[in-house]
């Protein structure tokens, strides 16, 4: 069923049927503006976990390397 269709069944009852198709359309726009949002929220999400899980790659490195450093340190001394 079309949106023009109901629109205009909603019509044919006056007022209160335009009042209830506005609030169908609202209803409508806030679910597609919530879904956006969640898209987005999804994306930086996502980017933040990529960015979280390289800096943590990077430590674990320079851990490593440190580690090695130390290890050679005492080996020497």
């Amino acid at each position: 069923m079309e949106a023009t269709s109901i629109i205009d069944g909603l019509a044919q009852y006056g007022p209160l049927g335009l009042w209830t198709a506005s609030l169908l359309w609202m209803n409508w726009q806030q679910r597609q503006d919530a879904k956006e949002e969640e898209r987005r929220l999804e994306e930086a999400i996502k980017h933040n976990q990529e960015h979280v899980v390289e800096s943590l790659r990077e430590q674990k490195h320079l851990l490593e390397k440190v580690l090695e450093e130390v290890k050679e340190i005492g080996e020497k001394g």
